[in-house]
């Protein structure tokens, strides 16, 4: 079974958004995480085992980081 993927879009606080691009980058799960034009400020490209996986980091951990104000995930739908 291959691995789970999808994309975050992050919202951040002003002033915050280098530290959590920087916060991000450091963890395995994280694939990619760059600052964006738009409506969102970072979009992360996250991996794990499964559905539930991904959404323990992003409540445990992404969530945690100084600055987030909120997330939306996108999951990549196999094709």
């Amino acid at each position: 079974m291959s691995e789970t993927q999808c994309y975050i879009f992050i919202k951040g606080h002003a002033g915050f958004v280098d530290e959590i691009v920087l916060r991000l980058r450091e963890m395995d799960e994280v694939e990619e995480a760059n600052v964006v034009t738009g409506t969102v400020d970072i979009i992360a490209k996250v991996k794990g085992k499964d559905i539930q996986t991904i959404s323990n980091v992003i409540l445990s951990r992404i969530h945690k980081i100084d600055g987030v104000e909120r997330t939306s995930t996108h999951f990549i739908v196999p094709t």
